[in-house]
């Protein structure tokens, strides 16, 4: 998803913007009544810094600095990203700034409405369905080379199993694969486990099945109802 349908969708614009004129006073009156704990600066359309409420707290030991201008603090960097951006590029791009809020621009630079970070990593948890009931996870080790995803998947599928995301990382200190890790929707979890194992795939971690004491009988018994078939 691009920031502009992320906006549209969620209805963003509607979060306290100030001007470097603005008393320190208002600000911080307004920060404490909306419950927020920073806010963007915006001048002449463009972002030009970040006011905390910790920064406007800090000056109200100075005798007259609730009367002082936000252009005369020292406001900290806020991170920008465009509106033609996807939500993925943005939470890499910004996940290390300090402050809460990213500050969407449009393709000439105007400040155009702003994202929270928390929610924008909630965005990218339900994009990778992470923390849904639905899903599980699966962590396999596979070789370091010559192992392709089709045929990876194509295991998964001939388990009635769909895999809804996937993430690869470096071998342990004492592995010799990667680690594949896989957010799966299936209906027998230790079913699928059982088979990933049997061809080959080495399960380093699984979700909790449910029954799972249950599905290992089922499996046995249909292992000797296998046996007497032939």
């Amino acid at each position: 998803m691009l920031l502009n349908e992320y906006i549209e969708r969620f209805s963003l614009r509607e979060y306290p913007v100030f001007a470097p004129e603005d008393r320190a006073e208002t600000v911080l009156h307004v920060l404490e009544k909306k419950g927020r704990f920073c806010a963007p600066v915006v001048k002449e359309g463009r972002p030009a810094g970040l006011v905390t409420l910790s920064l406007l707290l800090g000056g109200k030991e100075n005798g007259d600095s609730r009367s002082r201008p936000l252009s005369s603090f020292s406001l900290e960097k806020l991170p920008v990203a465009s509106l033609t951006e996807h939500l993925l590029d943005v939470y890499s791009k910004t996940i290390a700034f300090r402050g809460e809020i990213v500050a969407v621009i449009d393709h000439e630079g105007l400040f155009v409405a702003v994202i929270e970070k928390n929610r924008l990593a909630r965005e990218i948890a339900a994009l990778y369905h992470l923390g849904t009931g639905e899903s599980v996870t699966l962590e396999l080790e596979v070789p370091p080379s010559g192992v392709r995803m089709s045929e990876v998947l194509a295991v998964f599928e001939k388990n009635d199993a769909a895999v809804q995301s996937f993430g690869v990382m470096p071998p342990s200190i004492e592995g010799e694969g990667l680690l594949l890790c896989l957010r799966v929707q299936t209906a027998d979890l230790f079913r699928l486990a059982s088979n990933l194992e049997k061809y080959g795939y080495s399960v380093r971690y699984h979700s909790p099945a449910s029954g799972s004491g249950d599905d290992e009988l089922r499996e046995k018994a249909l292992e000797f109802i296998r046996y007497l078939d032939m």
